[in-house]
């Protein structure tokens, strides 16, 4: 009875370590949480259905790295709306610069040095891939 319990036990550990593995491992293809992009974006700006971005008075007190984050949001948002297909959400420094109102240096360094471990460089540019929408969130809460 005791053997039973004992590989019971075991194999309760083994389910656990492999829990904890999640905490490392993507799922690529893991679907866009739409309540993430709506609770990261909902205070800082809005977009009409022909995509044209409106930024609210709470974009202006964000740093320029986290404008540039902003705008790959609304990128997301725009693809799940279905306003852009999805091969025309990346977007590079000089889109960023133009359309999150940054300079192109200040894009170049978010999308290329600062927040390069959570966006993912593909042809036209950088997306955030969805597995990432949390750590992003997180990157826009918190203070600097």
């Amino acid at each position: 009875m005791n053997d039973f319990n004992h590989g019971e036990s075991k194999t309760n550990e083994l389910e656990e370590q492999e829990d904890i593995l999640n905490e490392i491992f993507v799922d690529k293809n893991e679907p866009a949480d739409k309540r993430i992009v709506v609770s990261i974006l909902k205070d800082i700006l809005t977009i009409d259905e022909e995509g044209i971005i409106s930024y609210l008075e709470n974009y202006d007190k964000l740093t320029n790295m986290k404008k540039a984050l902003i705008y790959l949001c609304a990128k997301k948002a725009m693809v799940l709306r279905g306003l852009i297909e999805p091969d025309q959400e990346s977007a590079g420094p000089a889109e960023v610069s133009n359309k999150a109102i940054v300079s192109e240096s200040n894009a170049k360094n978010a999308l290329c040095t600062h927040y390069k471990k959570v966006l993912v460089k593909v042809s036209g540019g950088y997306i955030i891939p969805n597995y990432n929408l949390k750590k992003v969130k997180e990157l826009i809460l918190e203070d600097g």
